[in-house]
């Protein structure tokens, strides 16, 4: 019944699709290496251990799960940045000056049927484990713009939150966790109808509340929108939260990346384990997030101790599908031949491919000569 169908959320790629989606791994790859970051590779298969952080925020029904031979429960990675702490507590923990790692890698969401998001799809990202924070922040924006940069485009924003401003801003509130929890979904979403019934039913200052109905409406480009963030801060966290975004930025702008940023302090996290900037890359004309990070500094403080750590991923399937990543025409040559000089065509193909050509060797019945044809390709 199943034999000729795949799985929901996947799918087959065929070979000019195999070189766009190649091409734009290796453009961001070679950022990544002009940077300084070196590969790893982790297993696609984890405990499913690994992924019940309590701070990790994955839910369980989008985990991929399934059990070995001892009756341990495996998963398929729902995200990279867990295996990479995971490998920095085992293979690095007795480094002491700063940890570079990169990475591409497939990974595994359950979606619901319908929802127009892949299952599986390709991931490249970089870590930055170190013990500074400023800079490192700094060098993982750059090469974030870097990196959609190397592969032809202009037209992107990074979107820059950060989540202590808004987490600031709702802690000391006399109100539930739910609450809090619903409040902060609100802002993010931009539901400001929803969002206004729902400030209406809990007890907060008149001022508070009016800050949170204009929070989700002030976000947009420019250094500009982060004065109006500092104006409306109420508490010092929040101002402090406010400059240093502006120190970030102001480096940014002197080094000319300042077009390609935008700001929402109303941003939340996709994963709960972020514990300061959080950014995400758009492309114009595509509604879809091409690129997401921040960072974690409690989950890789956890496994070594006095490091903090920042890191970005960006998904190559979805960067692949929109953008017009036209490929190169080169030349290749068929050679057609019959059995009795078989041999003939093969030293000729040696040849050929000596020189840099993609030779394809072709028998045929009906051709009594060696012939050589031409033809163009679309190649890397």
């Amino acid at each position: 019944m199943y034999k000729n169908i795949i799985p929901d959320g996947t799918r087959d790629l065929t070979n000019e699709e195999c070189m766009r989606k190649s091409k734009v791994i290796n453009s961001i790859n070679k950022v990544f290496d002009l940077w300084g970051y070196k590969e790893v590779m982790t297993p696609s298969i984890e405990f499913y251990e690994s992924f019940r952080y309590e701070h990790s925020g994955i839910k369980e029904e989008n985990v991929y799960k399934f059990f070995d031979s001892k009756g341990r429960i495996l998963a398929l990675r729902p995200d990279m940045t867990i295996p990479i702490v995971r490998l920095v507590s085992t293979r690095f923990k007795n480094m002491s000056s700063a940890i570079k790692l990169r990475y591409c890698a497939n990974i595994y969401k359950v979606f619901e049927e319908f929802s127009g998001k892949r299952n599986e799809y390709t991931d490249c990202g970089i870590e930055f484990i170190s013990k500074e924070k400023e800079f490192s922040d700094l060098e993982a924006l750059i090469i974030a713009i870097d990196s959609l940069k190397s592969i032809g485009i202009s037209n992107f924003k990074i979107e820059i939150g950060e989540i202590n401003f808004l987490k600031s801003a709702i802690e000391d509130l006399c109100i539930s966790e739910e609450e809090k929890t619903t409040l902060a979904r609100l802002i993010e979403k931009k539901e400001i109808e929803s969002l206004n019934k729902f400030l209406n039913t809990i007890n907060i200052d008149e001022s508070i509340k009016k800050f949170f109905l204009n929070l989700p409406l002030t976000f947009g480009s420019g250094l500009g929108v982060l004065s109006k963030y500092k104006a409306m801060s109420f508490n010092c966290k929040m101002l402090n939260s406010v400059r240093y975004l502006q120190k970030l930025a102001e480096d940014l702008r002197v080094i000319g990346y300042d077009k390609y940023l935008s700001f929402d302090l109303g941003l939340t996290p996709r994963l709960s384990f972020y514990t300061g900037i959080i950014f995400r890359g758009f492309i114009e004309g595509s509604g879809n997030i091409v690129l997401s990070g921040g960072r974690y500094d409690n989950l890789i403080g956890n496994v070594k101790k006095d490091f903090g750590a920042i890191g970005f991923s960006i998904n190559v399937d979805e960067l692949e599908s929109i953008l017009d990543n036209n490929l190169e025409k080169k030349l290749k040559y068929n050679i057609i031949f019959n059995k009795s000089n078989k041999i003939e065509a093969i030293k000729k193909g040696f040849e050929l491919r000596e020189k840099g050509f993609v030779v394809e060797l072709i028998p045929s019945k009906d051709e009594e000569n060696i012939n050589i044809i031409e033809e163009e390709y679309y190649g890397y």
